[in-house]
């Protein structure tokens, strides 16, 4: 320390003779320190501050360009097949006929219902025919008004298998049924109320026989038939 203060009055004393010579100086003495403008040399290094505080976040900078598109990777694993789709305008349509078939099976289930309701009252089916009783008695020509208020004409089988469901009736009810053919209209020419030549017949051994007083046919309880008057009272029945 007393050789520092050695070296800095000689330095001052330089200073000051170097000033000298130029006619100005300027000297101030500050415990042992010189100002001098634009002269001596410089001083150490002082000891390292303490860390200042960290300063607040600065904003984001602008977004560089777009990178250059990365070539295609290669082709991964295939996968599993999947399910086989459906076209989407199907899907709604398919929900219709799932809905359409339960309606169509719950009305079979009332139709096999209500023909075993109208098996006793006096009805008979035979595919897509049926055969109703609609009254007790009455001629042929009442029979005919009977029907046809109903919509329907007088039962006039055109095959075994609906001469059988007549004659079940016949039976049940223990009387012989009007059929509805005649052949008013041309004596022996037995015709439907269509007009049409009889395409089925059942008649009885010797049967038809009655000539112009027999003109109608009516069936037994055995399923023969048998030419008789038409004024005549029998069971009614209507075929539709």
């Amino acid at each position: 320390m007393h050789l520092l203060g050695i070296f800095q009055f000689l330095m001052l004393g330089l200073s000051l003779t170097v000033a000298s010579e130029k006619g100005t100086f300027e000297c101030e003495f500050r415990k042992n320190t010189c100002n001098i403008v634009s002269c001596g040399l410089p001083g150490r290094d002082g000891n390292q501050g303490p860390k200042g505080e960290k300063g607040d976040q600065g904003r984001p900078g602008k977004a560089g360009p777009t990178g250059i598109k990365g070539d295609l990777g290669s082709m991964g694993p295939k996968g599993p097949k999947g399910e086989k789709g459906e076209i989407r305008e199907l899907i709604p349509l398919k929900s219709q006929i799932t809905a359409l078939q339960g309606e169509m099976r719950t009305l079979q289930d009332l139709m096999q219902k209500y023909r075993k309701v109208m098996i006793l009252l006096g009805a008979k089916t035979v595919d897509d025919k049926w055969f109703a009783v609609a009254a007790s008695e009455g001629t042929f020509e009442e029979g005919k008004k009977i029907c046809s208020q109903r919509g329907a004409l007088l039962a006039s089988p055109q095959n075994a298998k609906e001469n059988r469901a007549l004659q079940e009736l016949a039976e049940q009810f223990n009387r012989k049924i009007h059929l509805g053919m005649s052949d008013e209209k041309t004596e022996g020419r037995f015709q439907y109320q269509n007009g049409q030549i009889l395409s089925y017949t059942n008649w009885a051994n010797g049967e038809p026989n009655g000539g112009r007083n027999e003109n109608c046919i009516e069936l037994y309880t055995n399923g023969q038939w048998n030419d008789e008057s038409c004024t005549e009272k029998r069971l009614i029945v209507c075929g539709f």
